[in-house]
């Protein structure tokens, strides 16, 4: 039995943009062929990720204020969300490898497993933090006596605060178990 949700304009920010896992939503109408043609993809990955992804279609006939809010011109149209956001999008009728490559390359960004999330957080704000503390460095070199200007000193200052939290956050990835 397909695990499939059938959204609507009233209930695609709470089945999917409040959603507290990974969601994708099938942009379709019964008229495509395409369309009918990948349904029972996503009814066999829906039963086979349940738990861990979130499987919805949405037809754009019946729905068209989500259809415009996403701009959807050519259908079938998977967009993929989590935490809110689109997060990836596939155009048109692809294999089943195609999604699925889609749906591990989603769980494997955006984790929802606890551990794992907490992993790519902090790989993500130390890399962030790293390559903005070299811009400023950087800019730091090039600057005329920043530490004169009271703005400027201030920024670095706030900029050596964040560096060592960042330290502190990788100090704590590296104590994270492998997952």
């Amino acid at each position: 039995m397909s695990k499939v949700i059938e959204i609507t304009d009233q209930n695609f920010e709470e089945e999917v943009l409040e959603s507290d896992l990974p969601t994708e939503v099938d942009f379709w109408a019964p008229w495509c062929g395409p369309c009918v043609r990948v349904s029972p993809i996503y009814d066999k990955l829906s039963e086979e990720y349940e738990g861990r992804f979130k499987f919805c279609k949405l037809n754009v006939d019946e729905n068209q204020r989500t259809a415009m809010k996403y701009q959807i011109m050519s259908i079938p149209m998977q967009m993929y969300f989590t935490g809110g956001e689109k997060v990836d999008e596939i155009l048109g009728a692809v294999p089943e490898h195609t999604i699925r490559t889609m749906v591990e390359d989603i769980l494997e960004r955006f984790p929802t497993d606890e551990g794992r999330a907490l992993k790519v957080l902090l790989t993500s704000w130390t890399e962030h933090n790293k390559k903005h503390g070299e811009k400023l460095s950087k800019w730091v070199e090039k600057a005329n006596n920043p530490e004169s200007n009271p703005i400027y000193n201030g920024t670095l200052q706030a900029a050596q605060e964040l560096k060592k939290a960042s330290e502190q956050l990788s100090q704590v990835l590296m104590q994270l178990p492998r997952y």
